[in-house]
Parts: C-alpha cells; structure tokens; sequence
C-alpha cells in the first residue's frame, strides 16, 4: 500500500468534467486532455484487465477508467473500499457505452474508510442506522443530500432576507435529534 500523502493537487471536480466535456467528446474516444480529480470510490467492479470505480466528490459523480497497462499499482486499484478516498490523475475520455471518465495513470490513496459502505443496490436499508449515523445517509443517498442542500439554501435566504430588514439572529438548537428548551 503506497504511503498515504497530505495533499493532493486537485485541478477538477466532477461536476466541472461533465460539465465542459460532457457533449464535447464523442463516444469511444480518449483525448489529451490531463485532469487530476479527487473523492471518495462509491462503486468499483473489476472486469479482468480493465477496473472501474466511481469518484464522488461535492459536486457530483464521474467514472474513472483504469486499464492494467496504463494504471500505476493496478493490482491496489481493484482492492479499493467503497468509500475509500482517493485522488486520480489522468486523460479524459468517454468509453464505448458513452460514459464519461478519466482514464487514470496515476491514483494515490488519500485515505481510508474505516468501516465499508452500503452497496450501491441495496443501499442504507437499516432505517435506525440512517438516523443515527446521518454522515452516512448524506454520502450514500442522493436524496438525502438534495434535501439537506436545498434546506441549507433556504435557511441561508431566510437569515439574509431576515436580517436585510433589521432582525436579530439568536441562536438555538435546530439539528438536534431530542426535542429539548425552555
């Protein structure tokens, strides 16, 4: 296992690679392009001499594309954990289904998931674990994240449109889990 670093130099978030090259690259074709990226392996399947893995970071999702021949510690790659943070550098390209991803040259661990993630398929079922363990729920369940977004949005408004016209904030409890005050 390669030595785990303090940094990585992350150029890209997922969202901005989908975003530029989205439509721009055509089906089956690799490209020059270099892009480093990092985020946590939320689904990997090894297929002989190719690996696959999917990078989630905060702004979405991409596929990274690892072939034996073009992989540095490919035989590391495909031991990856689901949730295992890692940081890919290598060129875009889209594969022959016509799914975006980086081809990755190069990738270093940045951190490892103490404890696995729930499987893509089956997901949190346990409904106690998801509310005791709501870190969990927001990295593995989307809509759970698009709630949480949209409610820190809405509340961001809010204090701005409260404060715009001379209101005082004072603060209290409002993720607390028991029900509590005075």
């Amino acid at each position: 296992m390669p030595e785990i670093p303090y940094s990585f130099d992350r150029k890209r978030t997922a969202a901005s690679l989908q975003e530029e090259f989205g439509e721009k690259i055509e089906t089956a074709t690799h490209t020059d392009i270099e892009v480093s990226v990092a985020g946590r392996v939320m689904l990997r399947r090894g297929q002989g001499k190719l690996a696959f893995a999917t990078l989630a970071d905060s702004s979405g999702r991409i596929q990274l594309f690892a072939p034996v021949d073009k992989t540095v510690n490919f035989e590391e790659f495909t031991q990856l954990n689901l949730g295992d943070w890692i940081g890919a550098k290598g060129t875009m390209m889209k594969t022959r289904r016509g799914e975006l991803s980086i081809q990755v040259d190069e990738w270093t661990m940045l951190a490892e998931a103490k404890r696995p993630f729930p499987d893509k398929w089956h997901g949190l079922a346990d409904t106690d674990t998801r509310y005791r363990q709501r870190y969990v729920d927001l990295w593995v369940t989307e809509e759970a994240r698009s709630a949480l977004t949209a409610r820190s949005r809405m509340v961001s408004l809010m204090r701005a449109w409260l404060q715009d016209r001379g209101f005082l904030e004072v603060e209290t409890p409002i993720l607390q889990t028991i029900a509590s005050g005075g």
